[in-house]
């Protein structure tokens, strides 16, 4: 788990992929923006077009498969396939958008494609990213992956996809299915990965089995109790980080009564918490340790989703979200890397793909619970739920996980270093 080819963010293989990263997020804010606004023009039934969001979350199941593919092909070329596989699902709606032809089936098929796409992408890119870069450096390296994101897809693609849209209802795909190619290209200058390992449960000589190797990863995830612990963790601060988000727009215009324009202004506001988190994680983790810092940054979200929650006042409601995104930005970044700096370079894969299947498919739940929690009573009483909850879950897990960590430092040899206590 060496970077050969990279010896730290922003050089060599790095900086090709992190620009790979960049063009990719840029094409999909617009078309996260354009394709709600495409189906709102199908349609205006609000469960139908649900069903384009649930189409794009499903794949999400599948998760622990994508693990498996991540460890048995090359990283390299399994990001590039994706990537063209993205592409061609979004020149194809492009050209049903051009004809007149498009309709919401041809949409939910597009976005169950660009979902089953980003599955196998996240998987395969955070098993791939410790091949180019040096163990010392991934939490930096995810960080400035991280703000690539925001900076591309939250600030920039976003409000372009808007305006692509009133230009021509087929322009922003046509601009995403481009931003894929362009990825791709950079993404053929990277070193291909290692050959595939099917790790100590395949017999000698036997072809991998996907199903054992599956076994395999949710074996990795529950013999080490410091990860079942984060990807526990991970499950419910989405659940509740989907409480919030799945509101934002109603929180904005209907709690604060400030006009639907606002709403983008409060979307970027957030980023620059999220870019300010991305750029912060590894010095934070340098100074107090990576799982303290980790663990400061859920404390920040809990925080921020009450204070938005209790008081009603643009700026503080400004702030809080600005906060939410930045401690979400240093958990994020620094679990991740723990997860990359401990794990088999071989066997990542698998096990990230149950840790994400584990983590993330509280999404959809917690979405559908702000939205009942919000029907029933006032839009801003989810996030103080959500709030309370995320300060209860840090009550209870704290002392373990720091306890967990440290121990797993002084194993590796190299206490406090934040590549080694990241999770």
């Amino acid at each position: 788990m060496t970077g050969g080819a990279a010896a730290g963010p922003g050089r060599g293989a790095f900086g090709r992929l992190w620009a790979s990263t960049a063009v990719s997020a840029l094409g999909d804010g617009v078309r996260l923006t354009a394709l709600p606004l495409l189906a709102l023009s199908l349609t205006t039934d609000p469960l139908l077009i649900s069903l384009v969001t649930v189409a794009n979350w499903l794949p999400l199941l599948l998760s622990p498969l994508a693990g498996v593919w991540a460890d048995l092909a090359d990283r390299r070329a399994l990001l590039i396939g994706v990537d063209l596989m993205r592409a061609a699902a979004v020149l194809v709606l492009t050209l049903t958008v051009v004809t007149g032809v498009v309709s919401l089936p041809v949409v939910c098929a597009v976005a169950a494609v660009l979902g089953l796409g980003e599955t196998v992408h996240i998987v395969a890119s955070q098993s791939y990213l410790p091949m180019v870069v040096d163990t010392s450096r991934l939490a930096a390296a995810n960080g400035r992956l991280h703000v690539a994101q925001l900076i591309f897809r939250d600030s920039a693609g976003q409000p372009l996809g808007s305006l692509a849209f009133v230009a021509g209802a087929g322009l922003p795909f046509l601009v995403d299915g481009v931003s894929f190619l362009f990825g791709v290209v950079l993404l053929a200058t990277l070193p291909r990965s290692p050959g595939p390992s099917a790790g100590p449960a395949a017999e000698p000589g036997a072809a991998p089995r996907w199903r054992t190797m599956i076994l395999d990863g949710v074996r990795l995830l529950r013999t080490d109790r410091l990860l079942a612990t984060l990807a526990g963790m991970l499950g419910a601060l989405n659940f509740c980080m989907a409480v919030t988000g799945t509101l934002e727009v109603l929180y904005v215009v209907r709690w604060l009564g400030l006009p639907e324009a606002a709403f983008g202004v409060f979307l970027a506001v957030g980023a620059l918490g999220g870019i300010v988190g991305g750029l912060l994680n590894a010095r934070l983790a340098d100074r107090f340790g990576t799982f303290p810092a980790a663990l400061g940054g859920m404390v920040l979200m809990g925080l921020a989703m009450l204070l938005t929650g209790l008081v009603h006042h643009t700026f503080v409601a400004a702030a809080g979200f600005a906060l939410m995104a930045l401690g979400a930005a240093v958990y994020q970044a620094l679990t991740v890397s723990f997860r990359q700096a401990t794990t088999p370079p071989g066997r990542l894969g698998r096990l990230n793909g149950v840790y994400r299947l584990v983590g993330t498919g509280t999404i959809p739940l917690g979405a559908l619970a702000g939205g009942a929690l919000a029907k029933a009573v006032e839009v801003n009483v989810p996030y103080t739920a959500a709030g309370a909850v995320v300060l209860l879950l840090f009550a209870v897990v704290a002392r373990p996980v720091v306890r967990m960590g440290t121990v797993q430092e002084r194993r590796a040899g190299a206490p406090d270093a934040p590549a080694e206590a990241a999770s």
